[in-house]
């Protein structure tokens, strides 16, 4: 199977490079212009754009549009950096047969065939990403061939960037694995982290990530030394560490061991003024991750919603057909009306403690950024961009801030703060032109009308996963 994705991920490469060389020399002009640095809108500007750069952004009156340019007037619309999710997984679905633990589908969905499927034809979710105006992304946990992404998407104008961590180094078995391959390994003593390290990084891997759950057979002190020693050798490996952890206890050690993005909020109660300090002097990212739940919800509860819904034409055809078939799924006895009242319950409590830390953090601060958890059950890859994104502004983040840290601080993030996320010279023309101003409500995200990759100028329908 990997080698089969190495040949499958090179041809796409090819034929992609045949029919997009270079990119003309483009000329936005008219727009107001967010640079992503969260500075003042440039009004009525011109943006220049050469051999998939940025040559050139200001206001009409100090920028010059040579000639051989094309001229695209924007005239009343809104310019931005490309929207960067900093938390995807190539390696899952968007529903249950990329997720059989939560509810097994193996049966009618093999989960052998929905992996060789992913790794095959990986382009169903570049498009669905670019189609939202996603133009980078950060794969934190997945097979072995999700690192020939990177390589592979780098200068496709049909896909994000990628950048992969490949296997999570995990304390917790989900049983999400093939015969002949993992996407999750067990360090079982600090040796044994060091040397999964060293393999990953010998492989290509950007990152290491670690799966921190503890549970009452193996508690946070039996892991305390292994992810201290996972810390220190990706130090040594100079790549940085990305941890799941969503409890306070589990959060604050990730930060000592060196975190450089934690991927999801502190949910079982409210950060303390040691943990905010310790993220700060660490520099470490916050990825609060709010809406992914609501995904597992509604696939217990067999139950799509109106927002999962409208998301399905965005999505390529194969990933739409399984997600309406969520409501035909036998119930889980288990998952009785008395028992998802109770969880429900349980989510508005823990979403409450999440507002309140994102603020937390974000006021001390701590930069945070944007990322979904694509590829979990009911999160799509690609549209579920906009639920984070609303949801993140709701609980309290100016929409202002919200775009800094979809696009400057994201990239950052992963790794690619010299090149991405900002409208600046010498950076990637990943652009977005939006019809609305996403500086006042970040819904406006949703207006999208084109979407530009290395120069490339895509209308949004153009780009629609087929």
């Amino acid at each position: 199977m990997f080698r089969t994705a190495v040949v499958l991920l090179a041809a796409t490469l090819s034929a992609q490079q045949l029919e997009f060389e270079v990119a003309k020399p483009l000329a936005l002009t008219g727009a107001t212009v967010h640079t992503g640095d969260g500075g003042t809108p440039i009004a009525n500007a011109v943006v220049l754009l050469r051999d998939g750069r940025i040559e050139a952004v200001g206001p009409a009156a100090d920028v010059h549009v040579p000639e051989g340019y094309k001229v695209v007037d924007a005239e009343g619309r809104h310019v931005t950096p490309g929207l960067i999710d900093t938390h995807v997984h190539y390696s899952q679905t968007g529903w249950a047969d990329g997720r059989p633990d939560a509810a097994n589908v193996r049966k009618d969905h093999p989960y052998e065939l929905a992996m060789a499927e992913n790794a095959a034809h990986p382009e169903r979710f570049h498009r669905a990403f670019l189609h939202s105006g996603v133009t980078a992304v950060f794969d934190v946990g997945g097979y072995p061939w999700t690192r020939l992404l990177g390589a592979a998407t780098e200068d496709d104008p049909l896909a994000p960037h990628v950048a992969a961590t490949g296997a999570l180094l995990a304390t917790f078995d989900p049983g999400l694995s093939l015969p002949d391959q993992s996407q999750f390994v067990f360090p079982k003593s600090p040796d044994d982290g060091r040397s999964l390290v060293r393999s990953h990084a010998a492989w290509g891997s950007k990152a290491i990530k670690v799966w921190l759950i503890p549970t009452p057979e193996h508690p946070l002190s039996e892991w305390e030394p292994i992810v201290l020693a996972i810390g220190e050798a990706a130090r040594e490996a100079d790549l940085p560490l990305v941890v799941h952890a969503t409890t306070l206890d589990t959060a604050a050690l990730a930060v000592r061991a060196g975190a450089h993005l934690l991927v999801h909020s502190v949910e079982d109660q409210e950060v303390d003024d040691a943990f905010v300090a310790a993220l700060r002097e660490h520099e470490t990212f916050y990825c609060p991750t709010l809406t992914v739940r609501r995904g597992y919800a509604q696939l217990y509860a067999r139950q799509l919603s109106d927002e999962v819904r409208r998301q399905l034409d965005d999505v390529h055809p194969s990933i739409k057909k399984r997600v309406l078939a969520t409501e035909q799924l036998p119930q889980d006895p288990r998952m009785n009306a008395r028992a998802i009242e109770a969880m429900n319950k349980r989510l508005e409590l823990q979403d409450a403690i999440m507002a309140r830390n994102l603020m937390r953090v974000h006021q001390a601060g701590v930069p945070v950024v944007l990322g979904t958890d694509a590829g979990n059950p009911l999160t799509l890859h690609g549209p579920s961009v906009f639920v984070e994104l609303e949801a993140m502004q709701a609980d309290g983040m100016k929409a202002s801030a919200v775009l800094v840290a979809a696009t400057r601080d994201a990239a950052r993030a992963m790794g690619r703060g010299d090149d991405l996320g900002r409208i600046e010279p010498g950076y990637i023309a990943d652009l977005l032109v939006l019809e609305e101003d996403p500086s006042r409500d970040v819904r406006a995200f949703r207006s999208v009308s084109h979407v530009i990759r290395a120069g490339h100028m895509h209308a949004r329908a153009s780009l629609l996963p087929r």
